[in-house]
């Protein structure tokens, strides 16, 4: 859904400046902008309610606080930072979305959780990510736009299998197939492993390591952000995505609106992709339930072209 910022801008009505969502025949949510044209979210919940009022919260980048227009109670999320727009307009999309069907009696706690999730998503990061590191999160997100454009499965089920960022588990889990992402650069035949766990797996799942290979940058290279702007807008096309679990997922990683711009002096061009079934007969990997107890924190390579036999052409069936 695209929101009408730009008439709301330019209109030259008293303040707040609301409109409607087009999608959604729901007049208890409106958007806009207020006198200090800050971007806004307005929520009139209604008597049916209750009246345990919420207490106000100011972040650095966004403030959520209770308070009437027109004698109307009202719950009014406010952007703080213009730069944040876009994630700004997700969100409250997202959070429209998810609570406009919600009981009555259950719907300001609903509005308040949701907006509590998604609080940390503006809160300024700090740091670089190398060159490598930038490389692994495009591989995730190379393959996180192959599944929203191929998967059987809803965008929202394909959201919540990225794992990577979290640290845990394998870096996509699509029930019981699952896929540990990695990145290396042109001709090289090692891909590192980090620990004991990251390529193991229980009995009944499938592990496929999938190896994006990065070739020499061309005209068709393109950058973290562009592919971040693609993933967001096959999201923004589907009714009801929860595009929260994006945004979160790429603060875990890292990633945030104030970043993403910063990284695009690097564009990436994946020359090609192998997938090696894992859960193979022989296959050469260390597992944790193969160690002795007092060994941990496992590193180290596989050998590319020894695994050749390993090889699996078509993941389509899997995902």
């Amino acid at each position: 859904m695209k929101l009408q910022w730009d008439i709301l801008l330019n209109d030259d009505s008293r303040f707040p400046r609301l409109l409607f969502f087009g999608e959604f025949a729901d007049e208890r949510f409106r958007y806009g902008i207020d006198a200090q044209m800050h971007y806004c979210l307005y929520f009139y919940f209604g008597p049916a309610a209750g009246n345990i009022p919420v207490e106000p919260q100011l972040r650095a980048n966004i403030s959520l606080e209770e308070t009437t227009d027109e004698g109307k109670p009202v719950l009014v999320l406010t952007l703080l930072n213009d730069n944040a727009r876009e994630v700004f307009s997700d969100l409250i999309v997202s959070i429209v979305e998810q609570t406009r069907n919600v009981q009555p009696a259950s719907v300001k706690k609903a509005f308040v959780s949701l907006c509590n999730e998604w609080f940390e998503l503006f809160e300024p990061l700090s740091g670089q990510l190398s060159l490598p590191e930038l490389q692994g999160i495009f591989a995730e997100l190379h393959f996180l736009k192959t599944l929203l454009e191929n998967s059987r499965h809803t965008p929202n089920d394909v959201l919540s299998a990225w794992k990577g960022p979290y640290g845990k588990g394998h870096d996509f889990e699509i029930g019981d197939n699952h896929f540990e992402i990695k990145s290396i650069a042109e001709f090289k035949q090692l891909v590192s492993i980090s620990s004991e766990y990251q390529l193991d797996f229980l009995d009944g799942q499938q592990l496929l390591l999938g190896v994006f290979e990065f070739g020499e940058v061309t005209a068709e290279a393109v950058t973290l952000s562009e592919t971040i702007g693609s993933i967001a807008a096959i999201l923004r096309a589907v009714t009801g995505s929860k595009l929260h679990l994006l945004w979160t997922a790429l603060s875990k990683a890292g990633i945030d609106y104030q970043s993403i711009q910063q990284y695009d002096h690097h564009s990436f061009t994946i020359k090609q992709t192998s997938w090696f079934d894992c859960t193979a007969e022989g296959f050469p990997s260390i597992k944790r339930k193969g160690l002795p107890d007092a060994v941990r924190s496992v590193k180290y390579d596989l050998a590319l072209n020894i695994i050749q036999e390993f090889t699996i052409s078509d993941i389509s069936p899997l995902i």
